[in-house]
């Protein structure tokens, strides 16, 4: 600040009116983490306790102030942000790739398959009629053996009538790939929708229903046959969905692993056209085995399509392909889609903006051409250094930390140390690139190009059946927002896109790397045991590697986990499903825990960290970690992310871990008995 009084002075003493007063000295911009301080402050409320909610105590100022755009359904305060910035990079590459393409191959690809999705004009102009080749096909169809025979084809590039196919490393011969029959064939997200116990359910089914027969009309249909083609639909997916499992049966990779003989596969699924099926992939040789993912669903799939009139299948496989076309297909089709499923389903009330649409879609066909130039340009200097110097800590902590858990024998701790220690960690990107110099594409034919990128991924994939797993895949592009745990690999992997501020920085204060990027990669690390992760043995394979009595003890932790989440009411009538998030819950309530430990054992060997916004570095850590999931979202997402999505809402993904972890009671002076320290806590790892 000015000193007015001493400037005055000084004019006094000169004996000259004439002279100048001195120029104002200008505040010093905040030092960087002054700045990172101010934003923490900024997104708290001060006005509710730390030990009475958390996460409103995180992110309160935030959610005050922050409104879900019209192109959103839901917006993470980190997360969202970040992938925001990406896309503005790959926005730019783009546009330059299809404005000044060169001479580089990769930059005419890259610019072509972008330059023709938004070229709306040449998509209007071409109407229905790139999807008519298709159409017809299934107009030609004659029974169900010629309408799965069919399905493999459509699956190669994009619908999935009827069931779905994958390729995958074999839990019980992790090196080996093998071709997965999945559940699959519906137009809702899961199979509950189509059994709806509420008035809200019922609505929501009608208006499916209508969809349906709007975009039957949108496709020629006049409004009487469309509407009977729409009501034949949902009776056949209602069917379908009744031989579906339930998604929390569907985490159990015991229940799921189904090997079998493709002979046996065929005698399961007695009804179903397999040898037609792939054959229709473009498999010319069935794979010797296969695992059946879910085998009373395949074999109820079969009667059921013994009993489905010709008219029935093509009109769901007219649906179908409709369905999957409509994002590709001119605005009144892609308007008509989002209506429902943007804004009836997600409550999203406008669709992004093309160029953001375009954007994902090209990463989708060519992510890792992308990802080359994406990482030249957000994952430089000392950024994967400093992420792999926190990834070896959090180990440390972890392995530190398993002596301290009551329910582990010796034998069991012994092995999880050999398994923790057999982990393999990606960082930023793969080591090699894949090449896509084969996809052919139109400049003038955006539908095609999707094609043509997808049908690259598919005969990649279908290339790898019964072949030995590739260990240096990545299942992610690098600018990808996201983590993961591969169980068959023992691999934990973290795409650059996600170690970007304000999330994680080389710069910030390392509470807040430890309490953000540390805790994500605590969470992996704790999916190797969770209670799926906890199945596979150090070598990736699905078997039982504990003790009978230590792996009960270890069922009655986590049956602590899942009782308390399914306690969190979401909205009236509407709790946390444990079971269904059980997984990713153990993964976030050892995640922060390791994280935590990981970083006081950085602060012992470099000493404590100075306050920032008036909070400890243990403080910040936990703050930082809330940070990560302020979110705001419509009620219509939350509903349906609470059916379909393994992962808790925001904000039990932030009370609960805090709330079972004493060391955060001690942090912020909890006392006992406090709403975020409640004397009976939760303890898996």
């Amino acid at each position: 600040m000015r000193n007015t009084t001493l400037a005055l002075m000084l004019m006094a003493c000169s004996g000259s009116s004439k002279t100048p007063p001195p120029a104002p000295v200008e505040a010093a911009a905040p030092s960087a983490n002054e700045a990172v301080g101010m934003a923490v402050a900024k997104a708290m409320n001060p006005d509710v306790g730390a030990c009475e909610d958390f996460y409103e105590y995180a992110c309160g100022g935030w959610l005050k102030e922050t409104t879900l755009p019209d192109d959103k359904p839901i917006v993470t305060r980190s997360f969202t942000t970040i992938y925001d910035e990406n896309q503005e990079v790959v926005h730019g590459l783009l546009e330059k790739a299809a404005k000044e393409p060169g001479d580089d191959p990769v930059q005419q690809k890259l610019g072509t398959f972008y330059g023709s999705c938004m070229d709306t004009d040449a998509i209007e102009a071409r109407g229905i009629e790139p999807l008519k080749p298709w159409l017809d096909k299934i107009d030609a169809i004659g029974d169900a053996k010629a309408a799965v025979a069919l399905a493999g084809e459509l699956q190669d590039f994009g619908p999935n009538p009827f069931f779905g196919m994958a390729v995958w490393a074999d839990d019980k011969q992790p090196d080996m790939n093998i071709l997965i029959l999945s559940q699959d064939g519906l137009g809702l997200p899961d199979r509950d929708y189509y059994f709806p116990e509420d008035d809200q359910g019922k609505d929501l089914l009608a208006k499916y229903e209508a969809h349906v027969a709007t975009m039957f009309g949108l496709f020629g249909d006049d409004d009487a046959k469309a509407k009977e083609k729409a009501k034949k639909v949902v009776e056949f997916e209602t069917a379908i969905a009744k031989t579906h499992w339930k998604r929390e049966e569907m985490r159990d990779s015991e229940k799921t692993y189904n090997k079998m003989t493709y002979d046996e596969a065929k005698k399961l699924a007695k009804g179903v056209n397999l040898d037609g099926f792939f054959a229709g992939a473009g498999i010319a040789q069935p794979p010797a085995d296969v695992n059946v993912l879910t085998p009373s669903a395949f074999e109820g799939l079969g009667k059921l399509l013994g009993k489905t009139d010709a008219a029935t299948l093509k009109a769901y496989m007219r649906w179908q392909m409709m369905h999957w076309a409509a994002p590709y297909m001119p605005a009144k089709i892609d308007e008509a889609n989002f209506a429902f499923y943007g804004t009836e389903l997600s409550g999203q009330t406008a669709q992004i903006p093309r160029w953001k649409r375009c954007v994902n879609r090209t990463d989708a066909a060519m992510g890792e051409w992308i990802g080359r130039a994406y990482v030249d340009l957000k994952f430089a200097g000392d950024s994967k250094a400093t992420a792999e110097s926190m990834v070896d800590g959090i180990f440390v902590a972890f392995r530190k930390n398993l002596p301290n858990l009551a329910w582990m024998d010796d034998e069991t701790r012994a092995k999880a140390v050999e398994k923790a220690e057999a982990f393999v960690a990606k960082l930023g990107y793969p080591n090699k690139w894949k090449d896509y110099s084969t996809v052919e594409l139109d400049r003038a034919k955006h539908l095609e190009n999707v094609i043509a990128g997808n049908l690259f991924g598919t005969d990649e994939l279908e290339s790898k059946i019964g072949k030995p797993v590739d260990k240096d895949e990545w299942h992610m592009t690098p600018q990808m927002v996201n983590a993961y745990y591969n169980p068959p690999q023992n691999e934990i992997v973290f795409p650059a896109g996600i170690m970007q501020a304000p999330f994680f920085s080389a710069d910030f204060p390392k509470a807040m790397n430890y309490g953000a990027l540390g805790m994500v990669i605590g969470h992996e690390i704790t999916h190797g045991f969770d209670d799926e992760g906890r199945k596979y043995a150090p070598t990736g394979e699905l078997k039982e590697w504990w003790a009978p009595e230590v792996s009960e003890k270890f069922e009655a932790a986590a049956e602590c986990v899942e009782k308390q989440y399914d306690g969190f009411q979401v909205e009236e009538e509407l709790n946390v499903n444990g079971g269904l998030t059980l997984g990713e819950n153990i993964a976030d309530l050892g995640g922060l825990k390791v994280a935590h430990l990981a970083y006081l054992d950085w602060v012992e060997a470099n000493g404590a960290e100075p306050e920032l916004a008036g909070l400890t570095g243990e403080q910040q850590l936990f703050v930082a970690f809330a940070q990560g999931w302020c979110t705001v979202a419509t009620p219509e997402i939350e509903r349906m992310r609470v059916k379909t999505d393994p992962h808790s809402p925001p904000r039990f993904r932030v009370n609960g871990p805090v709330m079972n972890y004493p060391a955060f009671a001690k942090a912020f002076g909890c006392e006992t008995g406090a709403p975020m320290a409640p004397e009976d806590v939760c303890v898996v790892w």
